[in-house]
């Protein structure tokens, strides 16, 4: 007998099913070599994807070849700014911003909408209002709102005090969509003017919404 002897007996049996990837050679059975990539970080494959799967070949040259695989979570987001909203006398009802932002694909969202109010007006006797902001979700009312700023003066008889006040503040919601919905800063001017005092404005400044996906 010459040659070498591999220690095999016979000819492997290979099954002939189109799903079986092996293939008898000559020189033996030929198994395809899986070669696995990842996507660099911080990208995605497509505006749906929010999970990065990282893969790193840490078996060098070796064969067989190991693969160390991992994901993370890269969510879409973005922020919007609106202009200054001027609000009327007061009247508790909602004024919207420009501060709106499209969520652009199905899943939980956090939002975030943040303004800057601000209330002048002269007490002869009395004054008591106050801008509330809210996070509004087209067609569905506001969902979420907070006082942020006050005009609270009382003053004696015969006197008057003229006086701006300023206050800021924010409002979380996480927002679960289908998809293409938008979300908006909003507010309102409430509460009342005393008799011989006088509204003269109000306003919410900096309106920003926020936003990010943070589940599928």
């Amino acid at each position: 007998m010459t040659g070498t002897d591999s220690g095999l007996r016979g000819t492997p049996a290979v099954d002939p099913q189109a799903c079986n990837a092996l293939t008898l050679t000559p020189a033996g059975l030929l198994v395809p070599r899986t070669v696995l990539s990842g996507i660099a970080p911080g990208g995605n494959v497509g505006a749906s994807r929010s999970v990065d799967i990282d893969v790193t070949d840490t078996g060098g040259k070796d064969c067989p070849d190991t693969w160390q695989v991992g994901g993370r979570l890269t969510p879409v987001s973005g922020e919007v700014s609106g202009a200054t909203l001027n609000l009327p006398a007061p009247n508790g009802a909602f004024n919207n911003t420009t501060a709106a932002a499209v969520l652009p694909e199905p899943g939980v969202y956090e939002v975030t909408v943040t303004g800057r109010g601000q209330i002048c007006a002269v007490a002869a006797i009395n004054t008591n209002m106050w801008i509330t902001l809210g996070l509004q979700i087209d067609g569905q009312g506001v969902i979420r709102s907070d006082l942020i700023v006050q005009h609270q003066v009382t003053v004696n008889a015969g006197t008057s005090e003229q006086s701006c006040v300023l206050g800021q503040g924010a409002v979380t919601r996480r927002v679960q969509t289908a998809g293409g919905i938008t979300v908006r800063a909003v507010a309102a001017l409430s509460g009342s003017v005393g008799s011989g005092s006088t509204f003269q404005s109000a306003s919410l400044a900096n309106p920003y919404v926020f936003w990010q996906k943070i589940s599928d």
